[in-house]
């Protein structure tokens, strides 16, 4: 280490001493990131980290600037001052997503189009893209929740003598739902008011307390995914073994790292349920709605809140406990027979699923999964790109799939209220286009089917492995 005009410089072959036993995998490791050419020690931050261990954990021992800036507001600079280390040095810096060092290629493509990526989200900010409508979120806010008024007002008034009226609250209660996960997603990620707390305040209102989902189990997931997108071994939303594979990655570990025993629960789903999967995938999304509160409850319960705070653990798990003993007591109270109690849970529950996870699957699903080896040596903003889907749908689209069929522009532009990415939309694919970086957009029916297609692809390779292994 040099000291240059009062300041630690750190060179490329001294960071490389300083996080080896990181890449041993030693638990005491100390660990670093690189964020605009300073390294920082995080060893101290990182249960801390409001965002997740996760999330920071796939970027230790790399340069994180883009994902930093694209994640954080303007005061987690100040938090990250703290843990300031030193500057690497210029000559010898880590390959970054800053500056590549090849200056011909595909890596020089690439940083070209990452070095306009930032350009235009800096004189996005400046025109004011970044802004929220306060007057699109209140009719967003308010319009959804008068949706689950009119399914308890159907109940209320002929939930104990039609049948009819309890599935249709049923389905009202489920677009309710679908509709109040679009709305936590926008304020999950502080797209709507300047300040975060504000947006936490209604992503517990929205998401704990009239979904179900909680705020602190969505955000360690989302964030981890967005920051290591369709990266296999860091995104959480690929790795949905053994109920799905995605990628010849995922069924190859699967495979490699099973129970042979006859009997045994792996070697069943081994043999006669992944190699089957299209089989059954449409069926397995009428339980995600389910499966994700069981596991939200579950998380809040045995976990606490992200942040660590007992405040907000608190306010979790009580919204959450509201929010099913609210929908037993309708159901109880509104419907006056097991049968049509039954029914409206289901139908409830189920069209959730659906509605949200075919959105969901839209998103990635199919696209691109990227080991982790290459993602290390590939742009931030290249990698959201590849791996997104847009799907063209018009208005009606929008509102359905709540702005999340501009996944590339999402993923690029995280904190961009969605009322603003359909306008950036033509600006990110020209760049797409002037760098020959792949941008897929496509109709929700040709999404829908590269996805299942994706899932026969792997399915075959499944059936093959599980010959092999047994």
């Amino acid at each position: 280490m040099s000291m240059v005009e009062g300041k630690q410089v750190i060179s490329r072959q001294e960071l490389a001493v300083m996080t080896q036993d990181f890449r041993d995998g030693k638990p005491d490791a100390r660990k670093f990131i690189i964020i605009d050419n300073k390294l920082y020690d995080v060893t101290e931050f990182v249960e801390d980290h409001p965002g997740g261990a996760a999330v920071l954990m796939t970027h230790v021992g790399k340069d994180a600037s883009d994902v930093f800036h694209a994640m954080h507001p303007e005061s987690a600079y100040e938090i990250l001052a703290n843990y300031y280390a030193g500057d690497l040095e210029e000559q010898q810096q880590l390959p970054s997503d800053h500056e590549q060092q090849q200056t011909d290629g595909p890596n020089a493509n690439s940083a070209a189009f990452a070095t306009e990526m930032r350009e235009l989200r800096d004189r996005l900010k400046r025109e004011g893209y970044f802004n929220a409508s306060g007057l699109f979120y209140t009719y967003k806010v308010v319009s959804t929740l008068g949706l689950c008024a009119a399914a308890f007002v159907i109940l209320y008034l002929w939930g104990k003598t039609s049948t009819l009226a309890v599935i249709a609250a049923g389905l009202l209660v489920g677009l309710f739902w679908q509709q109040c996960g679009w709305l936590a997603h926008d304020f999950g990620h502080h797209q709507c008011f300047g300040d975060r707390q504000w947006n936490d305040v209604m992503v517990v209102f929205l998401g704990d307390f009239c979904q179900g989902f909680s705020l602190s189990w969505w955000k360690n997931k989302h964030n981890t995914h967005h920051a290591s997108t369709n990266v296999h071994g860091h995104d959480p939303d690929i790795d949905t073994a053994p109920v799905l594979l995605w990628d010849e990655f995922a069924s190859a570990n699967y495979y490699g790292s099973l129970d042979a025993e006859p009997g045994t629960m792996s070697r069943f789903f081994a043999e006669s349920v992944l190699p089957y999967q299209t089989r059954y995938f449409f069926f397995i999304l009428a339980f995600a709605r389910l499966s994700w509160a069981i596991q939200s409850l579950l998380y809040i319960l045995n976990e606490g809140s992200l942040s660590k705070s007992k405040r907000l653990t608190v306010f979790e798990s009580g919204s959450l406990i509201a929010h099913w003993l609210i929908f037993t007591a309708a159901t109880i109270a509104w419907i006056d027979n097991i049968r049509n109690m039954l029914l409206f849970f289901l139908v409830s529950q189920t069209t959730t699923g659906y509605l949200l996870a075919l959105v969901f699957a839209l998103n990635h699903n199919g696209m691109p999964v990227i080991s982790q080896e290459k993602a290390e040596n590939m742009e931030f903003y290249e990698i959201q790109v590849i791996t997104g889907r847009d799907v063209s749908m018009g208005p009606m689209g929008d509102w359905f799939m709540g702005g999340l069929n501009y996944q590339i522009e999402h993923h690029v532009f995280p904190s961009m209220p969605r009322h603003s990415l359909s306008k950036v939309k033509p600006m990110v694919k020209s760049l797409c286009k002037k760098y020959n970086i792949s941008y897929h957009d496509t109709s929700f029916l040709k999404g829908t089917m590269e996805v299942l297609s994706t899932l026969e692809i792997v399915q075959k390779m499944s059936l093959k492995l599980s010959k092999k292994a047994f």
